[in-house]
């Protein structure tokens, strides 16, 4: 106590530290509009191309499946449903399993299962995604004039990359107009001379368009790092000479391959005119007040280029503006509660210093404890 009371510039410069480096740790704290409700549940799923005897499939894959989601650790429950053309296998993990490692160590077994089985099987694991469910933090609605294909079009082809590129951004979905797509059309004397079925080119186009396929991993002094990579086409030539047959008979000896628009499946008016939806998907961490204020200048930007060309992005809604009124809200209530506080010990303390005292304590235990929150990533 003689050390506080002796050492007053020492103890009043580390409050004040503490206070600046609590305000530094408030303004960097992440923003969620729902707390984090991931299931501890993952889904097998497993299809064959043809319809096959429930107990074969039963026998030859489910049950060395199942062997290996038995040993990936922390499996509370395991529960199969299997018919002739496809099987769902779902699991439920303990509450303590370390879930994201758990899904990827699974991920990787299901891949060497997958090698092993007879031909013609598909597996593929998947979750039950609550976070990018519940992210979908604002709807833009993209208007203007020559057409919904149009529109469309601009929004594809200059506004989809841009609010893509903004950082915390993590998905996009696009809803009205019509998508553009690669059709494939079949030669059915060809394919009948060579036995080529439709499920099987399906099968050769699935096969070699994996989104996210594991490649291994690399350990770096206390972490560990799975390891991804993409395998997408971005050209038609691409698909055109994926091998279909010995020979070579490639896909586009058998088939024409071209551009083409998808019909029509989502529509999107506001006012009784047609648009174009576009809804933002948020990464979990991103601070949402911060990202909705990025994405705001982002379309203030798109909106004078694409103003030559007759078209206007308008902010349809916005879950940041509610949890911005709401934490302002909070800050004007805490500081009234303060200055009430404050009134009522002059008025019955009558002794200012010892008002002062108590006054600035209460900001500094405030700021204090969010390096607390900031550390334990609340």
């Amino acid at each position: 106590m003689n050390f506080i009371l002796n050492k007053k510039i020492t103890i009043s410069m580390l409050f004040i530290s503490l206070t600046l480096l609590g305000y530094v740790s408030y303004k960097q704290l992440p923003i969620e509009l729902l707390p984090n409700a991931e299931l501890p549940v993952l889904f097998v799923y497993v299809s064959s191309q043809q319809e096959m005897d429930p107990a074969y499939i039963e026998s030859e894959v489910i049950i060395p499946i199942e062997g290996a989601i038995s040993g990936a650790g922390g499996v509370d429950k395991i529960q199969s449903s299997i018919s002739s053309r496809s099987t769902s296998i779902q699991i439920d993990f303990k509450a303590n399993t370390n879930f994201k490692t758990t899904a990827l160590k699974l991920e990787e077994r299901m891949k060497e299962v997958a090698a092993t089985l007879p031909d013609g099987f598909n597996v593929r694991v998947q979750k039950v995604d609550m976070v990018r469910m519940s992210n979908n933090f604002m709807t833009l609605q993209v208007r203007g004039s020559g057409g919904i294909d149009r529109v469309r079009n601009i929004v594809d082809e200059k506004i989809q990359r841009e609010l893509e590129n903004i950082d915390g951004v993590a998905g996009i979905n696009i809803y009205g107009g019509r998508e553009k797509a690669i059709e494939i059309r079949l030669d059915k004397e060809a394919c009948n001379a060579l036995n080529l079925t439709t499920s099987r080119i399906s099968s050769l186009l699935s096969r070699n368009t994996q989104e996210k396929v594991f490649v291994g991993n690399v350990k770096e002094s206390d972490s560990q790092y799975f390891v991804h990579v993409n395998a997408l086409y971005t050209k038609v030539s691409e698909l055109e000479n994926i091998v279909v047959a010995p020979g070579p008979i490639r896909l586009k000896d058998i088939a024409t391959v071209f551009f083409e628009l998808k019909e029509e499946t989502s529509f999107s008016r506001v006012n009784g005119k047609e648009a174009v939806s576009v809804t933002l998907v948020n990464d979990a961490q991103a601070n949402l007040i911060d990202l909705s204020h990025r994405t705001i200048k982002v379309i203030d930007n798109l909106n004078e280029q694409l103003k030559p060309l007759d078209i206007e992005i308008v902010v349809d809604t916005n879950n940041a503006e509610m949890m911005e009124k709401n934490i302002n809200q909070i800050i004007y209530l805490a500081l009234m509660g303060g200055f009430l506080a404050v009134m009522v010990l002059w008025f019955f303390l009558k002794n200012l210093r010892l008002v002062l005292f108590i006054a600035l304590s209460m900001p500094i235990s405030i700021f204090v404890a969010f390096n607390f929150f900031y550390a334990a990533g609340i």
